[in-house]
């Protein structure tokens, strides 16, 4: 956000520096200065320093130096803006900003965060003290989860009537709606009947919700998924967001590592087996940006990811980011068919143990290698090797340790002399790799304009007014997709089953396959119907199958429903991620065909203030943006996690032009559905 200079530089006039290290650092006065242990290292003698006439602070040990703002990014995971917010409410200084909208935008974030807030304390509240709760505590108890332990979660009930927190909170619908609390068509509270999560950001405020179904033993199937989790707002983006961070920073400093786990009770259950480091992604993969908060709290990361394919594949997929952030990155191994949560209750010894005894992600990945390679035959032995080799290529040779290679090569087998020249074969071609141009002409793509910032400020007047698809760089992957675009159009029969596939995608149990769609990639009306029933109610989607059958007058969306379904029993997890990021592919091609030929931009309202020189500037980015997605959607190693970042995109934009929050001028939300 563009905060004027001028509020900035009072902001760091007004804070006390010294009280604000003070609050996470023991200080001594030394002269003029103020001096103790270094927060962002380990160390036993002294070498912080903080300036309180300058300013600033600074450490002789590591060299982390800065002012109040970098103190309080540093160490609360906050941007710049939210950082500089915090303090100038310390210190209540009312803020300005430059660019048009965002005052407003600010004021609608804050008013969000308090909903979320007053929501959170009327859950908690209700489990702790509302006699329609006892069976929640019960099934808590059961847990293992004792007052303590709700407290310092705040675990929360929503009621199961209809607009019980709506009477509470006594907050317009529309901005109800806009916090991910309730539905605005029909008008109702979005949980009802559940035990409730709160997610909080790195700074500890509530942004979303997560709601477990409470088991009913008198009832014979669940009315409804497992875990319900919040929609896409202005405050919250999965991506960005690590369940738990804002309690495990400060351990996973002290413990020089973060355990990262998959669902809300797995973080829970480390914390009551004696570890507090653990966090969780909110029901979708490890992303770049998750990568980053991690690497500010410690930089050995330890996946504690279930045991089943799902989980380990996940694990996998994270190698991009552990040169880029400098992070060391271990997999734990954890006994088939379980999770942290479980075994946390059941042997907490065990978790322990595995926790401590986890492989170097170049290992695991490399026995993910062996154990579906062909090593019957020669030429599966070769191949095999080479693959392996190229994994460890990637580090240099004086980290690599004998305990990294030896058992790779026993698994070929192959002896561990060869092996080594191997991958030391594979590295040289590595190095003698050109590096492959980016296919974009402008740089660096930068991510689609937020419009909460300051993004017009850069403007020179030299973006051309008539900048179109067709202006687009003609690489040769551009060249490909013009041809495809050029194809004629699908049949309507080649669209339903395009829609079946799909929907038995999203329908795949295990995986994050239904997050990387939207329904935009739905071709036909009864295929965008079925689709946004299986994300508003979950259940009834699920069990169509059961139903449509049984009715005189059958629905068309429940048939549908079913015979994705039945197609469904017949995928994996690898080939509904194919199904999906190849249809993003689709959509991502048209998408910058109708923007290029100016059509509407997601997310972006007409506003008839915005110049020529800007809409161009918005619709240019954007195509960059698109451009660099369609390239990278054609790199294996990280296709998935590209979909679910355009898909995130894509249900912010919806969210953003609902009706419910036509009226406001936030930049799109980027929602989030996670399950545990």
């Amino acid at each position: 956000m563009s905060i004027r200079d001028s509020d900035v530089q009072r902001v760091r006039e007004a804070t006390d520096l010294v009280a604000l290290i003070g609050r996470r650092v023991s200080l001594k006065r030394v002269g003029s200065r103020h001096v103790g242990l270094c927060p962002f290292h380990t160390e036993k003698t002294p070498s912080f320093s903080v300036d309180p006439a300058k300013g600033f602070y600074h450490c002789f040990g590591c060299k982390a130096s800065g002012d109040a703002i970098t103190f309080l990014r540093e160490t609360e995971h906050l941007d710049f803006a939210d950082a500089v917010e915090q303090l100038a409410a310390a210190a209540n200084i009312t803020l300005t900003y430059d660019a048009p909208g965002t005052q407003r935008a600010n004021q609608r974030r804050k008013e969000l965060l308090d909903l979320l807030e007053r929501a959170a304390r009327f859950y908690h509240e209700g489990l702790m003290n509302d006699p329609d709760a006892g069976a929640a505590r019960a099934y808590l108890r059961r847990r293992g989860y004792g007052r303590d332990t709700v407290v310092k979660w705040r675990l929360g009930y929503a009621p199961p009537l209809w607009d019980e927190l709506g009477r509470h909170l006594d907050a317009p619908l529309g901005q109800l709606a806009a916090a991910g609390l309730a539905y605005s068509d029909p008008a109702s509270d979005f949980f009802r009947d559940r035990i409730m999560f709160p997610i909080s950001d790195a700074s500890g405020r509530v942004v979303s919700f997560a709601g477990r179904l409470l088991p009913r033993p008198d009832e014979s199937a669940p009315k409804g998924p497992k875990y319900k989790n919040t929609a896409g707002t202005v405050v919250y983006d999965k991506s960005k967001v690590l369940y738990g961070l804002h309690l495990a920073k400060q351990p996973a400093r002290k413990a020089d590592r973060v355990v990262v786990c998959e669902g809300y009770t797995d973080v829970i259950g480390c914390d009551l087996a004696g570890i507090p480091e653990a966090v969780a992604t909110c029901g979708t993969a490890l992303t770049q940006q998750h990568a980053e908060l991690l690497s500010r709290s410690a930089k050995r990361i330890v996946l504690a990811f279930d045991a089943d394919a799902a989980g380990q594949t996940a694990a996998e997929r994270v190698h991009q980011w552990e040169r880029e952030y400098g992070l060391d990155i271990y997999v734990a191994s954890l006994p088939a068919g379980s999770d942290p949560g479980d075994l946390a209750g059941s042997n907490p010894p065990a978790l322990l143990r595995a926790l401590s005894e986890a492989a170097p992600l170049r290992v695991f990945r490399a026995g993910r290698i062996l154990q579906r390679a062909d090593l019957g035959s020669p030429g599966g032995r070769d191949r095999a090797a080479d693959e392996v080799a190229e994994v460890f290529a990637v580090y240099p040779p004086e980290v690599l340790l004998e305990a990294d290679l030896l058992p790779a090569a026993q698994g070929i087998p192959m002896d561990a002399e060869k092996f080594r020249e191997r991958v030391d074969a594979a590295r040289r071609r590595l190095e003698q790799r050109p590096v492959r141009a980016v296919p974009d002409p402008y740089g660096d793509v930068p991510p689609p304009p937020d419009l909460s910032e300051s993004y017009f400020d850069s403007l020179d007047g030299d973006v051309p007014p008539d900048w179109s698809f067709e202006d687009a760089p003609m690489t040769t992957p551009a060249r490909r997709e013009r041809k495809a675009l050029s194809r004629p159009a699908p049949s309507p029969e080649q669209l339903l089953d395009g829609d079946l596939d799909l929907l038995a995608a999203a329908l795949v149990p295990q995986g994050d396959t239904a997050d990387l769609m939207v329904p935009e990639l739905f071709a036909t009306s009864p295929g965008r119907a079925a689709f946004e029933r299986l994300q508003s109610a979950g259940d009834d989607g699920r069990s169509a199958g059961s139903t449509a059958g049984s009715r005189q007058d059958p629905d068309p969306v429940a048939e549908m429903l079913a015979k994705a379904r039945d197609r469904a029993a017949s995928l994996d997890v690898p080939s509904a991620h194919d199904l999906a990021t190849t249809a993003m592919q689709r959509y991502v091609s048209e998408l910058r065909r109708q923007i290029g030929d100016g059509g509407s931009i997601p997310g972006v309202p007409v506003d008839s203030t915005m110049s020529n020189t800007e809409r161009s500037k918005l619709r240019e980015d954007w195509l960059r943006w698109l451009l660099a997605c369609r390239e990278r959607l054609s790199d294996l190693s990280i296709r998935v996690a590209v979909a679910d970042e355009i898909a995130t995109r894509l249900r912010s934009a919806c969210v953003e032009q609902s009706p419910a929050s036509a009226q406001t001028d936030s930049v799109p939300a980027v929602p989030a559905e996670s399950a545990d």
